[in-house]
């Protein structure tokens, strides 16, 4: 009897040991998923420059919206590489000399690998590919916003999501002709009657000079300006003059109510001139049709401008046509809807006036890169003005829409083209101090 119930209790003690085991292993197989098991071997891809000899020595664990995925989050998905938040290192530990990245074609990129072992976490968060480099997108202050145009009388065509950096002052710096320029962002053109396509749109930091944007003389002999885009004064300035870099040229300025005069003007960067296009013209998507609009009211909001800019209703809403072509090299100005946009207050973006002068303007204006860096009267934009053909609309001092600018009056000039597809960032983060150094990248 006594060695009966010696070995019922020894079978209780035997339970209790084998319980405790089991949660002993229980626990320790989460958390061996947890700091290894989560972790992938990605083989077959050129990812690797560092010393190590087998692609197996570098372990994946990735993150979508800080949750553990099984498989990459995908650029078809709206994601991109959060590079800030992902690390490397030896035991899941972050190394700061192993840099990591994705590119567009979604191949891993590890940099500085010394060790065998390697864990990477890799975190995804929603964002865009600007220029091959992916860009988490913001809800807030500065950086990149996703624009979505579901503006009911809008062409069907153009309601794809845009890309846009809006803000005080978003890190959208790029090294374009040897001089800063900055992205506007990734948006829709046209690149023929019917089809949009996305590119990436800039635009030059600092005006190039303050000229005149148009001066045709009316029927009474008068120098008064049209409005129309493919023959004016500026256009022929910019796609001629600027594009080839040409000095001792005649350019028009404002001298006085109605009198502009022609001045000397040199873009050929030599003695302190100011330089032209050098050794960039084939990184300008030249295929592009630029919309001119319907002329429209400036008490709208950016939706709205950006609705009226792409109607295409006529030879006159869109550049180049028959008459201009010749002269056509798609270096034009920015939109209306571009300033809007940029607004990094999305109540100001979405639903304040253009032309708003009201003291809630101020909180607006205030959180735009383009007045905040360009504290200048940016005029000559594409749209015509509503008054009648001899005026345009212009921004005074980057803050609101005016549609009374005489075409003939000087304005500060700010080239802005669009970019071929195939233009990548290979350097750089995009800080004033450190931008983007742009390459051209065969796709075939």
């Amino acid at each position: 009897m006594k060695l009966q119930k010696f070995k019922e209790r020894n079978k209780k003690q035997k339970s209790i040991i084998i319980f405790t085991i089991a949660c002993v292993l229980l626990i320790s197989g989460v958390f061996l998923y947890k700091s290894f098991a989560s972790f992938q071997v990605i083989k077959n891809q050129d990812y690797i420059n560092g010393s190590i000899e087998d692609p197996g020595d570098i372990y994946f664990a990735f993150y979508k919206d800080n949750k553990i995925q099984k498989e990459m989050p995908t650029k078809e998905q709206g994601y991109v590489l959060d590079e800030v938040n992902s690390y490397c290192g030896v035991t899941g530990g972050s190394d700061s000399n192993i840099k990591v990245s994705v590119s567009e074609d979604e191949i891993i990129h590890v940099n500085g690998v010394t060790s065998s072992r390697t864990k990477c976490n890799l975190y995804f968060v929603k964002g865009a590919y600007i220029l091959g480099k992916g860009v988490p997108i913001v809800e807030s202050d500065d950086g990149l916003y996703e624009v979505k145009h579901n503006d009911n009388d809008l062409d069907e065509k153009w309601k794809t999501t845009e890309y846009r950096y809006a803000g005080k002052s978003p890190n959208n710096y790029i090294k374009f002709n040897n001089e800063d320029w900055r992205i506007i962002g990734l948006v829709n053109v046209m690149t023929d009657e019917t089809h949009v396509e996305q590119r990436i749109k800039i635009i030059r930091e600092e005006s190039i000079g303050s000229y005149s944007w148009d001066t045709t003389i009316n029927s009474q002999g008068i120098y008064r300006g049209e409005n129309k885009w493919n023959k004016a004064d500026l256009m022929t300035l910019l796609n001629d003059y600027y594009y080839n870099n040409k000095g001792n040229q005649l350019c028009w300025v404002y001298v006085s109510s109605m009198n502009p005069q022609q001045i000397s003007c040199s873009f050929d960067g030599v003695n302190g001139n100011i330089k032209g296009l050098q050794n960039v013209h084939n990184m300008i998507d030249e295929n592009i049709i630029w919309t001119l609009g319907e002329r429209f009211a400036t008490n709208i909001t950016a939706p709205e401008a950006y609705q009226k800019e792409r109607i295409v209703s006529g030879e006159d809403s869109k550049w180049p046509n028959e008459t201009s072509k010749s002269s056509f090299h798609s270096i034009g100005l920015m939109y209306p809807s571009d300033y809007g946009y940029a607004y990094g207050n999305r109540d100001c973006a979405e639903t304040i006036t253009l032309d708003s002068t009201a003291q809630s303007i101020y909180q607006c204006y205030k959180t735009n890169w383009f007045y905040v860096s360009q504290m200048e009267a940016l005029r000559g934009l594409l749209t015509a003005s509503i008054q009648d053909e001899y005026k345009v609309q212009n921004l005074p001092y980057g803050k609101n829409l005016h549609d009374g600018a005489d075409a003939y009056g000087s304005s500060n000039v700010y080239p802005t083209l669009y970019l071929k597809s195939n233009i990548k960032i290979t350097n750089g983060n995009g800080t004033e101090g450190n931008p983007w150094i742009l390459s051209e990248i065969n796709l075939s």
